[in-house]
């Protein structure tokens, strides 16, 4: 199987079933806080692409989210997306945002979600976080060496201590810390994620948390999706959109314009908090010769994925077309010891797009199997002009 297909189907199935495992029970958007481990672990340090800077790092930076919160950040976080922040404070308008050092892999970022109500805050047990962080089998010596409930100036929290190995081999600890607002005014919950590599940052990290403050919010639940119901566009493959199941969002990929996706994957996911499946489509730049692609089989697929998964359970692999694209459809449940109690399903749809020098997949992971429907009409919901 060519390296970009094989690379492609592999980088679908694993980030979406790390996604799946660590969905906090959200009811729409964004990503969750077990799933910022893997983001902030494997987020290479800024020190490989920041150029140095003449202005110093103000002695007491600020990042303040315009979705209602601020914090102070140590002097060591000064970076965002490789470039040193000037001035004395960092304001961010997304529901996501990573800073980081820049001489270490040291970062904070935070996430909002839509504010949850109190029983599925309380739901949140020490067991469940433990649980999926686990499923996840990308950590080892991975600890929850404390879970306690608090509260951010009245507000329900979680307060959560790890430490773990990355696959690089490198030892960190990380904080989190859950706020639930869920008020009329800033129906938020924020998760605000602190990791140490360099093991020189426990008291700085401290100061921050207990600098953490809700702030009036700039933005509101009305604004997170504008065009909802309109399908999305993909900027690395023109013509092409997807309709997003009803009740879907998108939780990954998101670009100023709205529907317009510019990176080269978007994932999606259910709304429903009980419902942690989600929908992974990404892109590549490049596709493969036609009849080579054609001759692909289902051995190829199960070969690729066993170096990925304990077991596979292969039920239905079939050529389709989708416009006037050859494609493939596997669906496949995953087993092992690690998603045994997760019920797991994927169906994989591959599309080659030769005129377009590109190569689309598209991974459904369905937990508990919620949803067959999806499986089943999987590449109706793709078109191309």
């Amino acid at each position: 199987m060519k390296k970009l297909t094989a690379l492609i189907i592999l980088t679908a199935a694993v980030l979406a079933i790390a996604s799946g495992c660590n969905k906090k029970e959200e009811s729409s958007v964004n990503k969750t806080p077990s799933a910022e481990i893997t983001e902030a672990v494997t987020e290479e340090t800024a020190e490989e692409t920041a150029e140095e800077t003449a202005e110093p790092v103000p002695d007491c930076l600020t990042l303040t989210g315009t979705y209602g919160y601020s914090l102070i950040l140590p002097d060591s976080i000064d970076s965002v997306n490789g470039d040193k922040i000037t001035g004395s404070e960092y304001i961010s308008n997304t529901d996501y945002v990573m800073v980081n050092s820049s001489t270490s892999k040291d970062n904070i970022n935070v996430v909002v979600e839509p504010g949850k109500d109190k029983d599925t805050f309380d739901s949140y047990t020490k067991e469940v976080f433990q649980e999926q962080c686990e499923a996840l089998g990308v950590f080892t010596n991975f600890k929850v060496n404390k879970y306690e409930r608090t509260e951010i100036q009245g507000f329900d929290a979680i307060h959560i201590e790890t430490s773990a190995e990355s696959p690089d081999g490198d030892t960190f600890s990380q904080i989190q810390i859950i706020v639930n607002r869920a008020e009329k005014n800033a129906d938020y919950c924020y998760t605000f994620t602190y990791t140490d590599f360099s093991n020189t940052l426990t008291d700085e990290y401290k100061k921050s948390i207990e600098s953490i403050k809700m702030i009036d919010a700039e933005k509101s639940d009305d604004t997170v999706d504008e065009l909802a119901g309109e399908p999305f566009t993909f900027e690395m493959c023109e013509g092409m959109t997807f309709d997003a199941p009803d009740g879907w969002t998108l939780t990954e990929g998101e670009s100023d314009t709205p529907h317009l996706v510019t990176e080269d994957r978007a994932m999606f996911s259910s709304s429903k908090a009980e419902d942690v499946s989600n929908l992974l489509i990404t892109i590549s730049s490049g596709s493969d010769d036609n009849e080579e692609f054609l001759n692909y089989t289902q051995e190829d697929f199960e070969a690729l994925l066993s170096g990925t998964y304990t077991e596979i359970e292969s039920l239905s692999f079939e050529a389709v077309k989708v416009g006037k694209y050859d494609a493939f459809k596997y669906i496949y449940n995953v087993g092992g010891e690690d998603t045994e109690d997760l019920d797991l399903r994927q169906t994989m749809l591959f599309i080659n797009c030769p005129d377009k020098e590109a190569g689309v997949m598209v991974c459904l992971t369905d937990f508990n199997q919620n949803n067959s429907d999806i499986s089943d009409t999987l590449e109706t919901l793709i078109k191309f002009s």
